[in-house]
């Protein structure tokens, strides 16, 4: 149960962070690094974003 705990609040820290950078991006003040083929940047770093915080809901999803 602890490793499911710290793994939501680093994956929830990695989301924040990841959400910051994604705004920051939007408004070029940080460059969208992110590249997939067939994709834009700023949908890559949207899709990283949602997969950190689904992972985050996922650990505390079920708490006791």
């Amino acid at each position: 149960m602890i490793f499911r705990k710290r793994f939501a609040r680093v994956t929830f820290v990695l989301a924040l962070i990841s959400l910051a950078w994604l705004i920051l991006g939007i408004f070029e003040l940080a460059p969208l690094i992110l590249h997939i083929p067939g994709e834009t940047n700023l949908r890559a770093h949207a899709s990283v974003t949602l997969l950190f915080l689904l992972l985050a809901a996922w650990a505390f999803w079920n708490e006791k």
